[in-house]
């Protein structure tokens, strides 16, 4: 019997061949430039912030953070201002009782590889109400009741905290009471085929990703696989009735955390960020670590509009979000971590066991946070997913990550740093839709169910 990862790469040449054909039939051309080559951005002064001549789509601004949570108590660093609401969206249609998505090969200037996987909508506010006076996005009348159709999702969740100032997006699965006309932009795909295919690098995009995690497992309805122990486990996990904690314990838990400690965000000038120069090419830190702002002009056929300039963020190295699993009692739980960053809109979201920016580098160092070692060079025998996911390529550039989920011998860890929580799947599931989770530990829970 093929293993998933082997029947993912088997799955994977006829989509492979798609995004290929893509990337051929309408290259990417991304030009690094400097800031006043940006025809439609300026700096706009008091404070200094890096906005669109319209207004519209967002800004790149300064933002000093003071807490008293954790070893950092004070930082500054720019973040992506965009206070609209976009959606994420995917039609869902049912063959044989199984459902597909209806996926697009999307190019986004960021992509390291081009055309990925991207959800049937994918637009900012500004996108498609036309700021750009581009073409209206395909399929958005079914996400905004214009045509007819049955909404089996719809949710509020956010972005990156530590790179956005408390966006948020509509993650939405919508069933068309019609056929909808596609063309080879689109492809109905079987779910099981999409969450295989995160097996394989940077094919599944992060907006992908974000909406797969709020398909509980119970909607994926392949046959049981008696072969594969943890993928039994998620299923036990994900109707479970015991669990370490109470769901009511976790969420007084969040409460305690979120009424206990201070953050305060000043939105500050770019130029008054200390620790970072801001230069006629980009705005960085000294020593290059975290990540630079940079201007890039960017050409691409398929797209509302083909030719544009825009600023992204952009990431060296490879960073980390890491999920440690272990059966506690027999039932298989989750260890989540209560994050503050600088511009999720409440002071903690729940994320993943570990995330790390460049983790490879950190893991060395002797402050490490806690549980980031077992991810750098784990047992073998732990690893229950392992692949390199990129991360929102409208905004970041060359911005990937490992994606990593280990299974440790039962009960192996016992106690936990403050902020760390045992959660069972059901838990997960019931306190997704609330958005009590971070992005960093949806696109985790996507892949979880994958592995």
């Amino acid at each position: 019997m093929l293993s998933e990862a082997a029947r993912a790469s088997s799955n994977a040449a006829g989509v492979m061949r798609w995004l290929a054909a893509t990337n051929e039939a309408h290259p990417l051309r991304v030009e690094r430039v400097p800031f006043s080559a940006l025809e439609s951005w300026h700096f706009q002064p008091r404070p200094l912030r890096l906005a669109h001549r319209s207004g519209q789509f967002f800004s790149i601004e300064g933002a000093r953070i003071e807490t008293d949570f954790g070893p950092l108590r004070c930082w500054d660093q720019p973040v992506i201002n965009q206070p609209e609401i976009g959606i994420l969206g995917f039609l869902v249609r049912w063959v044989d009782g199984a459902p597909e998505l209806l996926m697009q090969a999307k190019i986004e200037p960021g992509n390291v590889n081009g055309a990925q996987l991207s959800p049937t909508l994918q637009a900012t506010r500004s996108n498609y109400t036309r700021v750009h006076r581009g073409a209206r996005p395909a399929f958005l009348e079914y996400f905004t009741g214009e045509a007819p159709g049955r909404v089996l999702i719809d949710q509020l969740q956010s972005e990156q905290g530590s790179r956005f100032l408390g966006k948020r997006n509509r993650n939405m699965v919508v069933e068309p009471l019609d056929e909808p006309a596609v063309d080879d932009r689109f492809r109905w795909m079987p779910l099981a085929q999409v969450k295989g295919l995160l097996h394989v690098d940077n094919v599944v995009n992060m907006d992908a990703r974000s909406v797969l995690s709020c398909i509980p497992l119970s909607m994926d309805r392949r046959p049981a696989a008696p072969a594969a122990p943890f993928t039994a486990a998620l299923r036990e996990s994900a109707t479970a009735r015991t669990s370490w904690h109470a769901t009511t314990d976790i969420l007084n838990a969040l409460t305690r955390l979120r009424a206990g400690y201070d953050r305060a965000v000043a939105r500050i000038g770019l130029d008054r960020l200390k620790g970072w120069d801001v230069s006629p090419a980009a705005i960085c830190r000294p020593d290059d670590r975290y990540f630079s702002v940079i201007a890039a002009r960017v050409e691409i056929g398929n797209r509302e509009v083909t030719r544009w300039e825009q600023p992204l963020l952009y990431h060296r190295g490879e960073g980390l979000n890491g999920m440690v699993t272990q059966r506690i009692d027999g039932v298989l739980h989750f260890l989540m971590r209560a994050c503050m960053y600088a511009g999720s809109r409440e002071t903690f979201e729940l994320g993943p066991t570990a995330s790390r920016s460049d983790y490879l580098r950190e893991s060395e160092r002797g402050d490490v946070p806690a549980f980031l070692r077992l991810f750098a060079q784990p047992d073998p025998s732990w690893v229950r997913f392992s692949s390199v996911q990129s991360e929102e390529g409208g905004r970041f550039y060359h911005y990937q990550n490992r994606y990593m989920i280990l299974e440790l011998p039962p009960d192996e860890i016992t106690r936990v740093p403050e902020g760390y929580l045992w959660m069972t799947l059901a838990q997960i599931e019931s306190l997704l839709p609330h958005g009590y989770f971070n992005i960093e530990a949806r696109n985790l829970l996507a892949c979880l169910q994958t592995a």
